[in-house]
């Protein structure tokens, strides 16, 4: 089968793409099939898309323009099948505050939240704390991978957490923290139904599982062994599940929950997970004694 992996762009998640794209890639072409990779950030990359005439595109963007429905509209548009969730899905996956409230009418527990749509409706710390308890988190709305994400304790730290949060966006999220043990689901859709993968439990050193601790060696390690009962675990499950097909969650997805006194907390939805060989949702994969390459292509049969 002739595919085209879309990987890199212009992001600031643009490192993680390239190494997801390059795992994805390797992985198909050892299974016998003809891959080409595309970068995004190329200003000619749709031309030679096109040119490469390919049977299907998996992207393996993350962020900006490739995770927020620009791409998928664009394929759409060519008429060329890809991999991974539509224009919908996308487009609410990667807005942190539309899956908020996409969380709330599923009545699925989250974390409060303050939604700050610009500059002029930053809230001062006294009105953030009081909502929102001490700490709280800081974050971009549209961003991935923990960038520009914080945790504040006093005044001027966030001062601090809002300059650097709007420096990846124009729109933030103010929220509860939530001390509880980092749980992540990995999940794809099969049929009319979502196949759900062994969770991870994610033991990190600090409180939050930032960027340095996500991808740095030795940053954080994967339990299967979850601190959590079997009911807390079955509602990891069941909310995963009707979250995706409520928002029609295509391919394989990630979510992220805290769970804390037995209760799952839905952190957010990641329409195109991290695919290097270190990443979450690989392992998963590994775990559930399922081959990564037979994986991957059961994720392009879906998109076919």
């Amino acid at each position: 089968m002739n595919i085209v992996v879309l990987f890199g762009g212009t992001s600031p998640e643009r490192e993680i793409s390239l190494k997801s794209g390059e795992n994805i890639a390797a992985t198909l072409r050892a299974r016998g099939h003809q891959v080409e990779t595309l970068d995004t950030a190329v200003p000619s990359f749709v031309e030679q898309l096109l040119q490469l005439k390919p049977d299907c595109v998996f992207p393996a963007l993350h962020g900006a323009d490739g995770e927020d429905g620009k791409i998928q509209g664009l394929l759409s548009i060519l008429r060329i099948p890809y991999v991974g969730s539509d224009v919908r899905a996308s487009v609410i996956t990667m807005d942190k505050y539309l899956t908020k409230l996409v969380t709330l009418q599923s009545e699925i527990p989250t974390p409060s939240f303050i939604y700050v749509y610009d500059q002029d409706s930053v809230p001062d710390y006294w009105s953030a704390e009081r909502k929102l308890g001490s700490p709280f988190i800081v974050k971009p709305c549209d961003v991935g991978s923990t960038i520009g994400l914080s945790l504040v304790r006093s005044a001027s730290e966030y001062e601090v957490a809002l300059e650097e949060a709007f420096r990846f966006s124009d729109r933030l999220l103010l929220e509860e923290f939530i001390d509880g043990f980092e749980i992540t689901v990995g999940l794809f859709r099969l049929g009319e139904d979502f196949l759900v993968l062994p969770p991870i439990y994610v033991v990190k050193p600090d409180r939050i599982f930032d960027y340095d601790t996500k991808y740095r060696p030795g940053g954080a390690k994967h339990e299967y062994d979850l601190p959590i009962s079997v009911e807390a675990r079955e509602r990891l499950t069941s909310y995963s599940k009707r979250i995706c097909k409520i928002v029609g969650i295509g391919g394989v997805a990630r979510l992220d929950y805290i769970v804390k006194d037995e209760t799952p907390y839905l952190l957010e939805i990641n329409s195109i997970p991290g695919m290097t060989a270190e990443s979450l949702v690989p392992d998963e994969v590994r775990h559930a004694g399922r081959d990564f390459g037979e994986f991957l292509e059961d994720l392009i049969k879906d998109a076919l």
